[in-house]
């Protein structure tokens, strides 16, 4: 039986969250290279849910570790190209909601962000190292951090295997694949060691089993796969375009105008099958991010 893959928002949210909290402990502790002594897991998603498309690629998990810092993590399946702005309109919006919260500002939270992306950054396209970790520091003075109330970590899972091979006790990379793909050798081997990753096996397993599960997983698999495939269509009908016109405006307009059209239609083909199979509105909002009257 090949195990749905958790890096697939239904399957993430169901599996890190409440009602798993050791597992989600676990996972924490190896995002953050720390232990974990109590932790609040926050399953209710809407903080970012206020654009459609923000929610495609987007997986939120979001925690209160310790009683002094705020984490979310968030896996970006669709290079969207401004994943540096999205990431710091999230961080802002999580840090704006501690100091509101707090007596003053000091007391405000640890705000951690934690990105896994499914794609290569072109930023960061020199660096081996499968994480690079983003900090507030002083221009002339790099050792000088100006609070430690901020970081962004950016994982790239292209680069996970590597940095695993290289050390195979990491348990970050170690939860990284196993977040990308179960099924994969090197996920049977850590799974043989680490305890923690073998429960999340054996709860994947049991949500791999769930007819109703493993249908919302494939359909949210085919629409991420569909929205990669239109951009990438979207890029080249742009880029065509642009040449023929040449200038820059055309390439955008293209690009743009591909993305739209065809991520629309997909949507909407996908939003058809559903009804046809009798799932609920609410179920068909959540797989196709359509709104209700859409």
């Amino acid at each position: 039986l090949k195990l749905l893959k958790p890096k697939i928002d239904i399957v993430f949210q169901s599996l890190f969250s409440k009602k798993n909290e050791k597992i989600t402990k676990a996972f924490a502790e190896a995002m953050l290279d720390e232990k974990v002594k109590k932790i609040t897991i926050n399953d209710d998603k809407e903080l970012f849910r206020e654009r459609p498309e923000d929610k495609l690629g987007i997986l939120d998990l979001e925690l209160d570790i310790n009683d002094s810092e705020k984490v979310d993590v968030e896996i970006q399946l669709v290079d969207r190209s401004n994943i540096q702005e999205r990431l710091l309109f999230y961080f802002s919006k999580l840090y704006y909601n501690e100091v509101k919260k707090g007596d003053d500002y000091k007391k405000a939270k640890r705000v951690v962000m934690v990105a896994i992306l499914d794609y290569d950054l072109d930023l960061t396209k020199e660096i081996k190292n499968m994480e690079t970790i983003w900090q507030l520091r002083e221009k002339n003075a790099r050792d000088l951090v100006l609070t430690d109330k901020v970081e962004i970590a950016i994982i790239e899972l292209s680069k996970v295997r590597a940095e695993y091979e290289k050390n195979k006790k990491n348990k970050k990379a170690q939860w990284a694949l196993f977040i990308d793909d179960p099924n994969t050798k090197e996920v049977e081997e850590i799974m043989k060691e680490n305890e923690d990753i073998e429960e999340a096996i054996v709860t994947v397993h049991k949500m791999t089993e769930d007819e109703k599960m493993r249908r919302l997983a494939d359909l949210r698999e085919k629409a991420i796969m569909d929205e990669k495939a239109i951009r990438r269509k979207g890029y080249e009908d742009g880029k065509s375009k642009g040449l023929a016109e040449g200038h820059t405006q055309g390439r955008e307009e293209g690009r743009e105008e591909g993305r739209e059209e065809g991520r629309s239609e997909s949507q909407r083909n996908i939003a058809k099958k559903l009804r046809n199979m009798g799932m609920s509105i609410k179920d068909i909002e959540q797989i196709t991010e359509l709104s209700k009257e859409e």
